[in-house]
């Protein structure tokens, strides 16, 4: 890996870092370059301003946060050998997208989904990731659909963008955990997605 990237990939790895530990508005462009070990100059060699450098680090977080789970769940899914192992396995690879401890991710998705918003660049990133995702989970559900396991009056992306946005929804319980009945929510959750599904 050349210096080039090395270093660009310490300034954003130290920016998330900042970001995950107090949001965007504690980024500061002098303690990003102090932690990636290098000048402050040479954070603009690389972005253009403060902006553009936290941007790249919320795109990155975004990304991440679903390739974790994506890799995971293909390589599960692709060695099913019948529909009710099929079955078996989205509940089992829900089951650990919805523990508690994954939570971080839901909210990293919702912070950057809210940055999207006002920014064109990162609005473009996201809708990049989220086509990617669903067409890389598209292609499990089509090929469970040639084998008679899903329904197939469902379209295969559209069905993978909704159960993204259903994983992202149990970020509003979470919000308030000493007023939500969380169990509930997964419960009902998990019956649609298997209503859907199966």
């Amino acid at each position: 890996m050349s210096t080039v990237l090395d270093t660009r990939s310490r300034l954003i790895e130290a920016t998330i870092e900042a970001i995950a530990a107090g949001g965007e508005g504690s980024v500061r462009v002098h303690n990003i370059a102090e932690q990636a070990e290098v000048r402050e100059p040479s954070v603009y060699h690389f972005f253009k301003n403060r902006k553009e450098l936290v941007e790249a680090a919320q795109a990155e977080r975004y990304r991440r946060s679903y390739y974790e789970m994506i890799l995971p769940f293909k390589a599960m899914a692709s060695g099913a050998t019948s529909k009710q192992e099929f079955l078996d396995i989205i509940l089992q690879i829900f089951s650990v997208m919805y523990q508690q401890d994954r939570a971080t991710s839901r909210s990293t998705r919702i912070n950057v989904l809210g940055s999207a918003q006002t920014s064109k660049f990162l609005s473009q990133v996201v809708a990049d990731v989220n086509y990617e995702i669903s067409q890389a989970l598209a292609e499990v559900f089509a090929e469970a659909q040639e084998k008679g396991w899903v329904r197939t009056s469902i379209d295969a992306q559209m069905l993978s963008l909704w159960l993204m946005g259903q994983v992202n929804s149990r970020n509003l319980p979470e919000m308030d955990l000493e007023r939500s009945r969380i169990e509930e929510w997964d419960k009902i959750s998990l019956d649609a997605v298997m209503t859907f599904i199966g």
